[in-house]
Parts: structure tokens; sequence; C-alpha cells
């Protein structure tokens, strides 16, 4: 029989730290799952002190490592499918009873993206030093945001670790098929965008130039549209430089005046008032909302923290602040419907689906409707706009062409009938 010592979170939340003697490590945990607990780290006295004596001379290197990788990994950006994935794998982990510590050592080892596995390597050891979760979590605000670190908090609290880490994995997947999806919608009409910008240029730059000598050359008398064209033509080509710096100017100005509070400000309202992409992209944050809210509040967080929270999470001033006022209102005793119809930038349906989930005391599963009813709008919405985006993008390419085919055509017939 061994020794084994754990640190383990009750059903209510309460971390329990002790000792128990089992023939194996396997054993130990099993016998500490049929008490009801939630396993955070589990080990042999043992093989812990086995391991603090190899692992001490290398204390100093590994610290000063890890201080000079910080400064430069920890701040990088992880993408949403590799948090995904890594959350999922988590989440069937400790679901499987695996000890908390020893499932993000195992997940560490496989990751392939480097940022991700030296954070799982610093919650590894963070783990070990006796920290909770949550505050591992919480060093690392650029991997886990708001939510994911205010839900591990509560779950830890309320002993539904296992359950909270299969909805945010659930959460973060859905997140991620549908930003996919737009993305793998959008491509091709960018191509062709970007395709039709390319042709534009050279044929601006290049082409049209060499017409205009030829036909000056002649000395005909050019027709009047071909004069026009050529005229917007040589004034480009002989502004070119001055045209890209004005432009360059004028990006770099609005792009430091977005980065102030008002511009920031002002961006996202406009970005809500552009015709029909604003209305999707509204869709869009709102499914995020709702689909946030639902697992904040299933997960036990109290509505006032649930939404001051969840403002952060839509990425949009205008909602952020319409999202707080929704909660000022509810601290001051208003219903949350009632709030929101308030507020107004929430569409009735939303509205109407919280009034029916506060009463029927099912709010979770309503938002969780609501989010799943927006995005699928969302994504039929980005469907049709592609589609209709590129037979407009090929008119717009066609009409540009005739207009260059009839200004060097024209001169020629006029030409060979004064030659005739």
């Amino acid at each position: 029989m061994a020794m084994f010592s754990y640190i383990a979170k009750t059903n209510e939340g309460q971390e329990v730290r002790s000792s128990l003697e089992a023939g194996s490590r396997l054993e130990a945990l099993e016998t500490l799952r049929k008490k009801g607990l939630t396993v955070v780290d589990l080990f042999s006295v043992e093989e812990k002190n086995v391991e603090l004596k190899v692992n001490r001379a290398a204390d100093a290197q590994e610290k000063k490592e890890k201080a000079q990788r910080k400064s430069f990994s920890f701040s990088s950006r992880v993408k949403m499918t590799d948090l995904a994935i890594f959350c999922r794998q988590l989440a069937i982990s400790v679901n499987a009873g695996l000890p908390l510590r020893d499932a993000i050592e195992g997940i560490g080892m496989e990751l392939e993206h480097p940022v991700l596995k030296r954070v799982s390597r610093d919650m590894v050891e963070q783990l070990h030093d006796g920290k909770s979760f949550s505050e591992v979590v919480a060093r690392h605000p650029k991997v886990f945001n708001t939510m994911f670190t205010g839900l591990i908090k509560v779950a830890e609290e309320s002993g539904k670790l296992p359950e909270t880490l299969k909805q945010l994995a659930d959460y973060l997947e859905r997140t991620d098929r549908l930003q996919r999806r737009i993305k793998a919608m959008s491509t091709y009409p960018a191509f062709i965008g970007i395709f039709f910008v390319v042709v534009c240029l050279i044929m601006t730059l290049f082409i049209l130039p060499q017409f205009t000598d030829i036909f000056g050359g002649l000395g005909a008398d050019l027709p009047p549209f071909t004069k026009l064209v050529f005229g917007v033509n040589n004034f480009f080509v002989d502004n070119f430089l001055f045209i890209v710096i004005g432009v360059a100017l004028l990006i770099t100005g609005i792009v430091i005046y977005l980065r102030t509070d008002s511009g920031a400000y002002r961006k996202d309202q406009l970005k809500l008032k552009l015709p029909y992409a604003g209305g999707c992209l509204k869709k869009y944050i709102l499914a995020r909302f709702c689909r946030s809210l639902s697992i904040m509040v299933n997960s036990g967080v109290p509505i006032s923290n649930a939404l001051e929270i969840c403002a952060e999470a839509t990425g949009n001033q205008l909602v952020q602040r319409s999202v707080l006022g929704v909660r000022e209102m509810i601290m001051t005793g208003s219903r949350i419907a009632v709030s929101m119809e308030r507020a107004g930038i929430f569409p009735g349906l939303i509205v109407r689906m919280v009034a029916v989930g506060e009463d029927s005391g099912q709010l979770p599963e309503v938002l969780d409707n609501v989010s799943d009813l927006y995005e699928d709008q969302v994504e039929v919405s980005i469907m049709t706009s592609m589609a209709l985006f590129e037979p407009v993008i090929i008119c717009v390419f066609g009409v540009f062409i005739l207009m260059i085919v009839m200004a060097i055509y024209l001169p020629m017939f006029t030409i060979s009938s004064g030659v005739h």
C-alpha cells in the first residue's frame, strides 16, 4: 500500500487537502470519485519527494527561461480553433475522472501551438504550487477571456467544474464553427474582388497610357468619350504617387482616431447602421451574447455579474453600453425582459423569449434557442450576400472593361472613316 496526497473539491465547492492509502494511483482515484470529490491533484508522497529532488537543480534556470518567454509568447494570440480543442480535451479528461493537473500536463505534451503549450506548462506548475484553477487561468487573460475565467471560478465554488468545461467547449466549438464558415464563404468573393482591383491597376497604369501615346502621335480628333476616359486615366497616372501618399495618410489618420474611445464607439455604432451588413452583424453579436449569458446563468453566475461579463464579450461598445444599462435597471428591481426592451437595441424576439424564460424558470434554455436561431439566420444571410456579390462584382468588372474597350475602339472607327 502506498500513501497518496490529494487536493479535491466537494460538490459544494469546498477544497479538501488530505491523504489516503491505496494499492495504486487508479485505486486511489476511484476511491475519491466514490466519495463524490472532483480531484484537482493526486500524487504519491514518495514520488513527490523524488520529483522535488530531481527538479530542484533545474528550478533557477527554468524560472529564467519562463521570464524571458512570457513577455513574448504569452502575449501572442491563440486562435479560437486551438482553444476549442484544448478545452474539449480538458473537459473529456476531467469528466473521465483524471486529476486536473495531470489532464493539463498530458494535453500540453501533445499541443502543437507554442503559446498554448507554454501556457499549459505554466498552469501545471501553478497547480503544483497549490493555486486554484481559476487563479491559474486568470494569469493568462490574453488566452482565456473574462467569461472563461469567471465561469471557472464559479464552477470551482459550486463543484461543477466538469460540466462547466463541457459547456465552454461546446460554446467555443460553435463560435469557431460559425467563424470558419463565414471565412470559407467569403474567400471566393474576396479573391474576385482582389483580382478585379489588380486588373484595373494594370489597365490604368500600363495599357491605356500606350494607346494615349499612339492616338496622340496620329494627331486624330478623339471622340468626347475617349477624351474623358483618357483624361481621367492621365490624371490618375500623373498623380499616382500623391494619390497613394494621400490615401495612406488618410488611412493612418482614421486608424489613429479609431483607437480613441470616441472613435471606437463611433466605429461600432456605424457598423450596426450599415445597410444589410449591419443587421447581419447585429444578429451575430446578439447570438454570441445570448449563448454566453445562457452558459453563465446555467452555471449559477448571478445575473448582474453575468451581464457585466457578457457585455465585454460582445465586442461592440454600443451593445456593451446597452447591456450594462440593462444590468443597472435590473439592479434597481426591473425584470430582465423589461430592462432589455427599455434598452432599445434588443429585438422584440429576444425580449419576448426572455420574458417567457423568466416566467417559466428556463432562461438558459430559451437563450440557447434564440442563439441557435440567430446563428442560422447569420449563416443564411452571409450565404445569400456572397452569392449575390459574385455576379455584382462581375457586372462592375464587365462595365469597366467595356468602357475601356469603347474608349480604345471609337478613335479607330473615326480614323478609318477619315482615311476612307
